[in-house]
């Protein structure tokens, strides 16, 4: 809507309307533009932490400010609207291939087809990064890529709303896409000082849009409001953050639902990804069950189900080791590397493994493995450690499969007097150690290990100092410490805390061993999990007793290495999983283990979360099967799902704001509603008549010319709207009903507005008396007429803008 379409004050006089004022126009683009840059950086400082350090900060600041400055020079030089966010995909295109790809491209700035490899494989590397670390990850070309990108795509999405369609509010959807990721992947959530800067900069960007809309006359355009208007718009900005941070102090935490207290989203929730142990602690934090298993196995002790290893302590984060080069193709006649030539009797264990839902390249299975049948697909095995994974590293779904496999029947006699490995005896990786292993790992093995001699007497000295009084099984107190995840960092986190899960605790000990001298890695997979009480008779006819495992059984256990004897399970994790036989510890009084500790002896498993106690007095009821946890897979798309809705949100806004300013204009066209007041209207394009009128022929003309605005046909600068309506007809190509409707829009509301007072009877409400009782449905039938019309005669492109990029709702401040 321009000048000319504006109403003029109701008791003007008759005549021709005012010419247009000087339209002056103050450097409003780029003084938006710094507005935008600023606040997706303010948010993108929230960031830290789930990227590690702050390298990624100067490409990120890079990447926002050559957007910005992109569609700003754009809007500048008088772009059409529709290139302006072209030129700010074309800049964030530039940038990114001369941060990260110039050697493939022309000049070292124009993209090439060598620059599409290569951002594929920065792709892959970042897919790689984000399956084996646990934020905050480390910040690889690949992650700080994928997060320019996608802080770029924002920048653009938020300039857009802000400054290009002025829609201020509108672009706190953006800002809210970038908050989303650390809200929901760090346990702390954003935290308080980013929370406010992210604040702080959506509240600039209203603050400028507001300056905007201010109007501008000769001669004061870039005065300033007034020192009033600016204090109470910053008590107000004040107030919301000061309430916002105090909320949720003041309310409970919570620890059930698609995000318990201290968890991440998981996306991949019933997948272990190519390193199980990034969600070994959020899989257990969840209350709800996912990834279920069903395994059958005529074991006669505690069965471990085994994923994968890790054995390479000596880098920041731990990851297993696919080891491509020596892995072995097929799935039979299986054995490890090393020689187990003094093994006592092996027994032959037969598991059958199903599941609909779990998914992963892992293949579990007991260790260790000889044969497998019935997996379908390729996979591949490591004779180092006995892992299984498919040949294309792609998660595997539906599980079934039969697993045999070799179980030594050990005893601490077996155990006892076993000299230290050799050093040739394992791969060198299963002993080294960092050089800058931190001093309290040093201390704790060696005040664990003191006045012991013999790898097993050492083995079982660092077990019980795990399971000793002065360590406690948490999973809340690694994520408010800061520890949580893994790495020697977080090892000596864990010692100097002594509370964590079975990630710490396995770790510990593994780690502790090599310094003893003892070859050690740490297992992953699940604990033995619960009885189902249904048995299945196996093919050479011996009974399987089923058992069933989950998300919250995932478990993380040590293998220390007995030259002669092979890899050896502890359990130094308290509470959870089975102590084996041979690994538990004579205690001179029987009556001091803890209740939780007596099935841990017996080999038997223990429930993650077992039934509460009831009164010894009452008759002990009989034995039910543990209640069973309800599985969901809310996890699995929410993460996904946050993003889209974000991104459709954003993307639906502007048609969302046209949709309600058409159903505002058709609820005030309905019957009985009289003229309404349009106060402030001295706005822009105003003549400053506070307290004119708008009656129903003005309302439908304005969503009629909103319309044809919609579909580019801007009304031009003194333009009157006879001569709007018959150009409009005419570059349209409207058909005769169509054009038709326009024409008798135009005649109404000439009529209504221009004619002079006294040709127009008064009311006691004041509203025109020579309409029709209810005019209304018939001008908002000229007014569907004239819309069907232009899209019947637009093209598709100009149909889509029409429909998801309305310019009139940008139209009142282009005057």
């Amino acid at each position: 809507m321009t000048d000319v379409l504006s109403r003029p004050a109701a008791n003007a006089p008759a005549g021709p309307p005012p010419p247009p004022r000087a339209k002056i126009r103050p450097p409003w683009e780029w003084t938006a533009a710094g507005a935008s840059a600023a606040a997706v950086l303010l948010c993108s400082l929230s960031l830290h932490g789930v990227l590690d350090g702050w390298s990624w900060l100067p490409p990120l600041t890079l990447t926002t400010a050559a957007v910005i400055a992109a569609m700003a020079a754009a809007r500048r030089f008088r772009f059409p609207t529709a290139l302006v966010p072209a030129a700010g995909l074309a800049a964030l295109a530039v940038v990114l291939t001369w941060l990260f790809a110039a050697s493939t491209a022309l000049l070292g700035l124009l993209p090439t087809g060598a620059t599409l490899g290569r951002g594929r494989q920065l792709l892959t590397e970042a897919q790689a990064t984000i399956m084996n670390q646990v934020p905050p990850v480390l910040a690889d070309s690949g992650i700080v890529f994928i997060a320019c990108l996608g802080t770029g795509l924002i920048a653009l999405l938020v300039d857009t709303l802000a400054t290009t369609l002025r829609m201020p509010a509108a672009s706190g959807l953006g800002l809210l896409s970038l908050l989303i990721v650390p809200a929901v992947l760090k346990p702390e959530s954003i935290g308080a000082l980013p929370f406010i800067l992210a604040a702080a900069g959506y509240l600039l960007i209203l603050a400028t849009g507001a300056w905007q809309e201010r109007p501008h006359r000769p001669g004061d355009a870039m005065r300033r409001p007034p020192r009033s208007q600016v204090g109470t718009a910053a008590g107000i900005g004040a107030g919301a953050m000061i309430l916002a941070l105090c909320l949720p102090a003041a309310l409970p935490g919570f620890n059930q639902g698609t995000f318990p207290q201290g968890s991440r989203l998981n996306i991949w929730t019933g997948q272990s990804g190519l390193n199980p142990v990034v969600a070994l602690g959020n899989d257990l934090r969840q209350p709800s069950a996912s990834g279920r298993i069903r395994y059958a196995t005529d074991s006669p002790t505690s069965l471990y189900l085994r994923s994968t290893t890790l054995e390479d302590f000596s880098g920041r984060r731990w990851a297993p080791d696919l080891r491509e080069d020596t892995r072995r193709r097929g799935l039979q006649d299986m054995s490890p590397a090393e020689v187990n030539d003094r093994a006592p009797a092996m027994s032959v264990v037969t598991t059958r493994v199903s599941s609909e839902t779990y998914v992963s390249p892992w293949l579990l299975a007991p260790y260790a493995p000889q044969r497998v049948s019935g997996a379908l697909g390729p996979f591949s095995w490591d004779p180092k450690t006995m892992t299984v994974i498919s040949g294309d590293n792609t998660e595997r779904g539906k599980l079934d499969y039969e697993v045999q496999s070799l179980a030594p029947n050990l005893s601490q006699a077996d155990l006892q007097g076993l000299a230290p490995a050799s050093k040739d005896a394992v791969d060198p990786v299963f002993t080294s150690l960092p050089e800058d292993l931190p001093a309290s790992i040093r201390d704790a093995a060696a005040a664990a290990t003191e006045g012991t001699s013999g790898p097993y007497e050492q083995a079982m000295a660092i077990q019980a100092y795990l399971r000793g009084p002065a360590f406690s099984y948490s999973l809340d107190a690694p994520v408010e410490g800061g520890y949580d995840g893994n790495g020697i960092d977080v090892l000596d986190r864990f010692l100097q805390e002594k509370s964590g899960y079975c990630t710490h605790f396995a770790a510990a000990m593994a780690v502790m061993a090599r310094e003893a001298g003892i070859p050690s890695r740490m297992a992953l997979g699940f604990a033995p999990g619960r009885s189902t009480g249904n048995s299945f008779p196996g093919n050479d006819g011996q009974e399987l007793r089923e058992f069933e495992v989950d998300s919250r059984d995932a478990h993380a256990w040590p293998e220390l290495y007995f030259e002669g004897l092979g890899w050896v399970r502890f359990e130094p994790t308290p509470s959870r999983g089975s102590v084996p036989a041979y690994a538990v510890e004579p205690r001179s009084n029987p009556t001091q283990v803890r209740d939780d500790e007596r099935d841990l002896e017996a080999g038997n498993p223990v429930l993650p979360e077992p039934l509460p106690e009831t009164s010894t007095s009452a008759a002990a009821p009989e034995a039910a099967a543990p209640p069973q946890p309800e599985e969901t897979h809310a996890g699995r798309f929410a993460g996904v799902g946050f993003g889209l809705a974000a991104a459709a949100g954003a993307l639906l806004s502007p048609w969302l704001l046209r949709r309600r300013r058409r159903s505002i204009r058709r609820r005030l066209l309905g019957p009985g509603q009289p003229a309404r007041g349009r106060a402030g209207a001295s706005g822009a394009g105003g003549a400053g008549h506070g307290h004119s009128l708008t009656g129903p022929a003005t309302l439908a003309w304005e969503e009629a010319a909103d319309t044809g605005v919609d579909y580019g046909h801007v009304p031009q600068k003194a333009e009157s709207p006879r001569a709007y309506a018959l150009r409009l007809a005419h570059e349209a190509g409207l058909a005769d009903n169509s054009a038709a409707a326009l024409e008798r829009l135009r005649a109404a509301y000439e009529h209504e507005v221009y004619a002079a007072p006294a040709a127009r009877p008064q009311g006691a409400s004041g509203a025109a008396r020579d309409l029709p009782p209810d005019p209304g449905a018939g001008l908002w039938s000229d007014v569907t007429a004239v819309r069907q019309g232009l899209q019947e005669s637009a093209t598709w492109g100009a149909k889509l803008r029409a429909r998801f990029f309305p310019a009139s709702l940008a139209s009142r401040f282009q005057r």
